[in-house]
């Protein structure tokens, strides 16, 4: 009998012992199958990519309250005049806080105008930026209007500067004549009134 229990004791702390082995086996295996999956995933776990971003276009928002809309076309076709050497400056809304471009753009002017008083006139168009130490103008050309209603869009011209921490965009208009009165249109016909940006 004392032979027997002895032998049931030494049977239960062998496999107390080889239970702890295992268990300290296992906890070892998952210990280096973790830090292995961690290696693996800062390897490979990083996701890369790449995606093309479109230069921004503005259109003419609302004329009486001079705005400027970025990649949303003008709600309405109105029209809008522009006497003399008189200006007209659509801004964008709310503040852009900071924008910098890290590249020189290059604009596309596009107008739809005409003289109504006068002989065909320039027109100067002007693409800038509202920064910290106000506007500053990065590109501009003159666009000489007939005194039939026409659609005029300028080659990509490349801008003086890139923006540098703006805060608003704007798209100004300035006459070029004494007692004249220029007809500009919104849009018509799909063509808008518009600067596009481009790299």
């Amino acid at each position: 009998m004392a032979i027997r229990s002895r032998f049931i004791s030494l049977e239960v702390s062998l496999l107390l012992i080889m239970n702890k082995k295992t268990i300290a086996v296992i906890a070892i295996s998952l210990l280096i199958g973790g830090i292995s999956l961690a290696a693996l995933l800062d390897y490979y776990g990083i996701m890369t990519g790449s995606g093309e971003v479109s230069a921004p276009e503005f259109y003419i928002g609302s004329a009486t309250n001079e705005t400027l809309l970025i990649n949303e076309k003008s709600p309405d076709c109105a029209h809008f005049d522009l006497e003399d050497s008189s200006v007209r400056a659509f801004k964008t809304e709310g503040d852009l806080e900071g924008i910098n471009f890290s590249y020189i753009p290059k604009v596309r002017f596009s107008v739809r105008a005409h003289i109504t008083k006068g002989t065909p006139q320039d027109l100067t168009l002007r693409f800038g930026y509202i920064g910290d130490n106000g506007p500053v103008t990065i590109c501009e050309t003159d666009v000489s209007i007939g005194s039939g209603i026409d659609n005029y869009t300028t080659d990509f011209i490349e801008c003086s500067g890139g923006p540098i921490n703006a805060r608003k965009f704007y798209y100004e208009m300035k006459g070029n004549c004494e007692e004249c009165k220029y007809i500009i249109g919104k849009c018509a016909g799909g063509f808008y009134t518009k600067v596009e940006l481009s790299k």
